[in-house]
């Protein structure tokens, strides 16, 4: 009787390969036919040393850890396949074209807009902690939620930096003291840069920071009050939610697979959190309590107060609110990390923006102008730094799309790698912007070298896709590079000198949901003489 079963199992299991085998070939064969009206040839395909891919399933299981994903696996591929544009044939026969072409990223990400979506595993991965928003809703919703978020991305609105310096001030205390040389040695500025933005970003969503950056500095003298173990275990809550969806994401965990009981608990403390504010701003008695204790001083734009004219449902407000929260957070935190950090290896092109800085906005204690939106933007030198560290350390360095239609990608191929190629309904084109931003085709011999001069005279192009583009283009851009501007600019006036505690190891990188340093923002500064 086992012995039956077993030869069932069996010829159901070589019947179902040979039905996906031909099935898999049939469909390649009439995307080809297809593709001949758009004149579309063959895309370069990874061979496969073990059926299906596999090896490549046992090198993440096994092997990730000791390795550096993004230069050992993602661009080793692309060089290895000697070509910036391929397929690659994976488990249960799916199949992924990947590419490094600004031609196909625009195709992708705007000319051909409306063949692409994001495909259910963002939605599946994120929904537990964000619900529905504008990082994981399609077509009509997503137009919907973009459509109640841009107003509130103004310049007007982006361009307040009071909150930032209040609680810049406060990282700044967080700091360790300065020794008889003046130096600040041995500081990880990575969780202190954490919680100054989660607390600026929480103040301009809520009206309220959770000065998480306070908390940790006073609580062993003081003790914790309710309000902040709320906020601390909002802001742990954050980080173990966030654990688990990177996971999810990396291994493509289906929809159906099992929420651990930790990660559900953390949903329910930073939802609990954000309805609590949400509850506030549909309160008339609490918007007439803050409107009197504003009164006199030039109101706060606080974005879920804006959002409350747009809608009243409880979950939609807080759902919104979650999802700029996660993006203001990380992206600018990482941004500011990778920046510190690169300074810190090159002090030399420290010292230089800080003679620019100096000049231009004064020292810390006689300063010569207040830094506002205009003139931050104005200050070149600091925007190409900005942009230098977003070409190397692009804060998604891997994305994607999947096709919902018949589609081509203008570029990659036939033997000269120009001719366009065909990509199938339900094929997932995923996109390098690390491999990209490295080209060294596009960016000169020195593509690995920080080099933030290479952007004079320069324009953002296809070539540079650090905040994505096209319809889906970041709304808070202009948020995070004003923020991490205005932040940079403080600590070229507090502090005179910077140096790397590792000033020639190789970087490690951090992929959680963006990209960030993988083993902190160790530096030693020099505290400027007043």
């Amino acid at each position: 009787m086992v012995f039956f079963y077993l030869k069932a199992v069996i010829l159901f299991l070589v019947s179902w390969l040979v039905y996906a085998n031909v099935k898999t070939w049939w469909s390649f064969r009439r995307l080809r036919k297809w593709g001949k009206q758009y004149g579309c040839a063959e895309a370069p395909v990874v061979p496969n040393e073990w059926p299906w891919g596999l090896e490549r399933l046992y090198f993440l299981l096994t092997k990730l850890k000791d390795l550096d994903f993004l230069d050992d696996f993602v661009l080793k591929r692309n060089i290895d396949m000697g070509c910036n544009t391929y397929r690659m044939h994976g488990i249960f026969f799916n199949t992924v074209v990947f590419t490094a072409d600004p031609e196909n990223i625009q195709a992708v990400l705007a000319t051909k807009f409306h063949d692409y979506e994001l495909g259910p595993a963002r939605n599946d991965a994120f929904h537990s902690l964000l619900g529905n928003g504008i990082f994981t809703a399609e077509r009509e919703a997503w137009a919907h939620y973009r459509h109640q978020l841009k107003p509130q991305f103004t310049r007007d609105q982006v361009s307040d930096l009071e909150a930032a310096g209040r609680h810049l001030n406060i990282l700044f205390k967080a700091l360790p003291q300065t020794n008889s040389d003046g130096w600040v040695e041995s500081a990880d500025w990575m969780p202190l840069l954490y919680r100054f933005t989660l607390d600026a970003s929480t103040e301009f969503l809520f009206g309220q920071s959770v000065d998480s950056q306070t908390t940790a500095l006073h609580a062993e003298d003081s003790g914790y009050s309710k309000e902040q173990q709320d906020n601390i275990a909002f802001s742990e809550a954050m980080n173990t939610a966030q654990e688990y969806i990177v996971s999810r994401l990396r291994f493509r965990r289906p929809s159906w697979w099992p929420l651990p009981k930790e990660h559900k608990e953390a949903c329910d403390t930073v939802k609990s959190m954000a309805d609590r504010f949400v509850k506030m701003a549909l309160d008339p008695d609490q918007k007439r309590h803050l409107q009197q204790a504003e009164t006199g001083e030039r109101k706060k734009f606080v974005l879920l107060d804006a959002l409350v004219a747009e809608t009243r449902d409880p979950i939609e407000l807080r759902d919104q609110a979650l999802h700029v929260l996660l993006a203001g957070r990380d992206t600018t935190s990482a941004l500011l990390g990778w920046t510190i950090l690169l300074l810190g290896r090159h002090p030399e092109i420290y010292s230089s923006l800080r003679q620019t800085v100096l000049s231009t906005f004064g020292t810390e204690t006689h300063p010569l102008t207040e830094p506002s939106f205009a003139s931050l933007k104005a200050c070149k030198e600091l925007t190409h730094v900005l942009y230098e560290v977003l070409r190397l350390y692009p804060l998604v360095p891997v994305n994607g799309r999947l096709a919902i239609r018949n589609t081509v990608l203008p570029t990659g191929g036939g033997k000269d790698g120009k001719q366009p190629i065909a990509i199938m309904k339900g094929e997932q084109v995923g996109y390098h912007s690390y491999v990209m931003h490295r080209r060294k085709d596009i960016w000169g011999e020195d593509a690995d070298i920080f080099r933030p001069e290479r952007w004079e005279g320069r324009k953002l192009g296809w070539e540079m896709i650090a905040f994505s583009g096209g319809p889906r283009i970041c709304l808070g851009q202009q948020y995070a590079l004003n923020e991490a501007s205005f932040v940079i600019v403080r600590v070229l006036q507090r502090f005179d000198k910077i140096e790397a505690l590792d000033m020639s190891g190789p970087l490690k990188k951090g992929i959680t949901i963006t990209l960030q340093p993988g083993d902190g923002v160790k530096v030693k500064m020099h505290r400027a003489s007043s």
